[in-house]
């Protein structure tokens, strides 16, 4: 559910600036909840499960447990960020 909220969020923050810049902004904010879900996805499936079997079968791994668990979350949100930096700012810019 975590996840789901910032996935929303991500599409809200990308179609914002993307409406600003008369750039499409449902492109946009697609664009973002794909920038989030496929790292997100990928980080979960090959990192955090394998490491989450390990941790389980530690005697204190609960607290590591539930950071790892929500690791995909910060990974995704990292790269859509990024992206959001490095790819929306280079949309031609709003004139007045």
């Amino acid at each position: 559910m975590f996840g789901g909220v910032v996935a929303i969020l991500i599409a809200l923050w990308y179609y914002r600036t993307a409406e600003a810049r008369k750039l499409p902004a449902f492109q946009w904010a697609f664009a973002g909840v794909i920038c989030y879900y496929i790292p997100n996805i990928a980080w979960s499936l090959m990192i955090a499960k394998p490491w989450l079997n390990t941790l389980h079968a530690a005697p204190t791994g609960s607290v590591m447990a539930t950071v790892v668990g929500f690791s995909s979350v910060f990974v995704g949100a990292f790269v859509a960020v990024l992206v959001y930096f490095l790819i929306l700012p280079k949309g031609p810019a709003q004139k007045s």
